[in-house]
Formats: C-alpha cells, structure tokens, sequence
C-alpha cells in the first residue's frame, strides 16, 4: 500500500523529473509534462505489494496492460544492471535518487547516506544505490543538469 510519506516521495520525485526534462529538453513544454506524469507513476507498485523488491516490474506490468508509453521505464526504474538508460529512464533515475522518503531534494550523497541509514551501508539495497548513482553521475547527460 503507498503511504503518506510514499505519497510525498513520488510527489517530489515527479517534481524533481519535471525541473530535470526542463534542463535536458528546454524547448519542449510537453516533455516535461510527460516527465512529471512519469515521476507520478513510478511507484505505482507500492500498492500492490507487500515488500519494496519488485514494486517497478509490479508497476510497469500495470502500466503496460493500460498502454503506458513509459511503461518500461517504471519497471526498469532503480535497476543498476541497465546499461544504455533512456532519457526518461536517465530523468527518473535521477529524479529518484535526488528525492528524500518525505520528497524533500536531496543530493545522490544525501540520499544514499538516508539509504544507508535505513538498510546499513553492507547491505544489497544500499549497494545497488551507489553503483547506480556512479552510472548517473558517469553519463554524459549528468553535465546538463547542473
């Protein structure tokens, strides 16, 4: 079930994406609008689940069922295994991490240690989290959003 502070997350995730479409794609009002939405959607599996592992592949088998165009995104959202992101897998990703649980902006760093304080710095959850912030942080786009 998506709680109150869940609801903040992906209120301020949604936020977050919008400002970021605007700096990637500035002459495109739509996009970011578009951007918004997916940040809106993009934990969608929370109400449907009882633990956080597979809330994304939960929402994104939702969201293609209802022909979502970003379907895929919600369910790849978080996945450090990805290798060539989208721009909207890019946005949200980064949206994501620089989200507080409250959806209050944070930076990666910030979020990570909110993550690490949660889970513990050794643990699986806190790991996929920094190697999916150095890929963020590695991507070319990452330079534009400064």
């Amino acid at each position: 079930m998506i709680t109150q502070n869940r609801w903040q997350h992906i209120l301020g995730v949604a936020r977050k994406a919008k400002v970021l479409a605007e700096k990637l794609k500035p002459d495109n009002a739509q996009y970011a609008e578009d951007m918004f939405l997916l940040g809106v959607m993009h934990d969608l599996g929370y109400e449907f689940m009882e633990s956080n592992a597979s809330h994304a592949a939960v929402g994104g088998k939702i969201l293609k069922r209802n022909n979502y165009q970003y379907w895929q995104e919600v369910a790849l959202h978080g996945d450090e295994t990805v290798e060539n992101m989208s721009d909207e897998l890019f946005i949200l990703n980064c949206a994501d991490m620089m989200t507080g649980p409250n959806g209050e902006d944070f930076t990666f760093e910030e979020r990570l240690e909110e993550i690490a304080g949660r889970f513990g710095k050794d643990t699986a959850p806190y790991q996929k989290c920094v190697i999916e912030v150095q890929k963020l942080k590695a991507d070319e786009r990452y330079k534009r959003l400064k």
